[in-house]
């Protein structure tokens, strides 16, 4: 617990030249990396499962999101494992993220609110065009 203390200290994640990663927080990290890496796999095998085509696009991004911030998180690690300063740098992760919540906003945005707009605008076309000749 004192690592962790430590490890989430404002004055640590943002110095240039953090101390070297304990073991511990290399193999717990490399574990969340490989689960996001896993969740993406296991989601694109799922894919051909789902008939609606506007949600296969947003499930794509979601797969994007978790392949690229699992493959981001192991670079990282990587560096800190090499104990390359900069690159090694804590601060990294709060940017990996920062942009992998905002990612997934947008990708929550499209699902839940373009999807069901665009599925009213194609109903509403389908009823017009039944009627007509």
């Amino acid at each position: 617990m004192n690592y962790l203390n430590y490890f989430f200290n404002p004055a640590h994640l943002f110095s240039l030249r953090p101390r070297v990663m304990e073991t511990r927080a290399i193999i717990i990290l490399g574990v969340v990396a490989l689960i996001l890496i896993g969740a993406a796999v296991a989601l694109h095998f799922t894919l051909p499962k789902i008939k609606d085509g506007l949600k296969i696009k947003g499930y794509r991004r979601l797969i994007h999101l978790l392949a690229t911030s699992g493959g981001l998180l192991l670079t990282y690690l990587f560096f800190a494992w090499q104990g390359i300063a900069l690159l090694a740098a804590r601060f990294w992760l709060l940017i990996i993220l920062l942009i992998a919540l905002i990612w997934l906003a947008f990708i929550l945005r499209y699902l839940y609110v373009v999807v069901p707009k665009r599925r009213a605008e194609i109903d509403g076309k389908r009823k017009f065009e039944r009627y007509i000749p």
